[in-house]
């Protein structure tokens, strides 16, 4: 009897992992077909739901300072996107765009100003991951990007470059997806999930355990992308979170730089 009941929780272990992928898979293709996520330059407008994602409601006591320092961004930015000319403009109950691009980067060496200051002043997230690469250049940045979502951030790197788990998990997905290229998901503990894309190789298998700083594949330039780069994400409930929230900053990430101007 107790043989039965651990193989019925396993199968239904098993049945929630995919149930969990396909969700994944979904709303990545969603992403890509809708905001050009896939580390390329899309210039379609965002759904509703995507917008509703990166918009916060001004509340009493709120000012243009706290908000732009809870969400990491420049205060200069977020003026400018919510086309506020002066900060004592905000007003309760209106709706702002949390914006949170990087210039996009030269990818081919062409990267001549670049800074080891970590952009991202907003709340670090008590779970870290690594940094799926040990050198690299964030060029892109997470949230809108030429009028659509960018739901993670992109690392250039040459091609052939090592990719590496972001933490230890369960590789729910390995293939092609629209936009992405190569793709590599990686359901973690907590209901976490890693994404990887652009990649040149995956060698990983579906179902395969991997453990923290594993390689899973190297860089490429598969998918919509505009040069060789892995375009990282890091959802939560299947939600795409800022992943510079859940990775070292420098000194813990030495190889790590970001485009200059690159600020969020």
């Amino acid at each position: 009897m107790a043989v039965v009941m651990v193989g019925m929780a396993a199968r239904r272990d098993g049945t929630a992992l995919r149930m969990r992928a396909v969700a994944t898979i979904a709303a990545l293709a969603l992403c890509a077909a809708l905001a050009g996520c896939g580390g390329g330059a899309g210039s379609a407008i965002p759904s509703t739901a995507a917008r509703a994602g990166r918009s916060y409601t001004v509340q009493p006591g709120d000012t243009v300072y706290h908000i732009a320092t809870r969400f990491g961004v420049s205060v200069g930015r977020l003026m400018t996107v919510n086309g506020l000319s002066d900060p004592r403009d905000l007003r309760v109950g209106q709706t702002l765009t949390i914006p949170g691009s990087y210039p996009v980067a030269a990818l081919s060496g062409a990267v001549h100003e670049r800074s080891s200051a970590f952009p991202y002043r907003g709340m670090r997230e008590s779970r870290q991951f690594a940094w799926p690469v040990a050198e690299g250049i964030v060029s892109s940045g997470f949230g809108i990007r030429n009028g659509a979502m960018h739901d993670g951030v992109d690392i250039a790197a040459p091609v052939g470059t090592p990719v590496h788990a972001a933490d230890s998990g369960v590789v729910v997905f390995t293939g092609r997806l629209n936009g992405y290229g190569n793709t590599i998901i990686i359901q973690h503990d907590d209901q976490y999930a890693t994404v990887y894309g652009h990649d040149e190789r995956n060698f990983v298998r579906e179902g395969e355990h991997v453990t923290r700083g594993q390689t899973i594949g190297d860089i490429g330039t598969s998918g919509r992308t505009t040069g060789a780069n892995l375009h990282f994400e890091v959802r939560h409930d299947n939600i795409a979170r800022n992943p510079l929230a859940y990775l070292p900053e420098p000194p813990a990430a030495p190889g790590i730089s970001y485009a200059a101007g690159g600020g969020m």
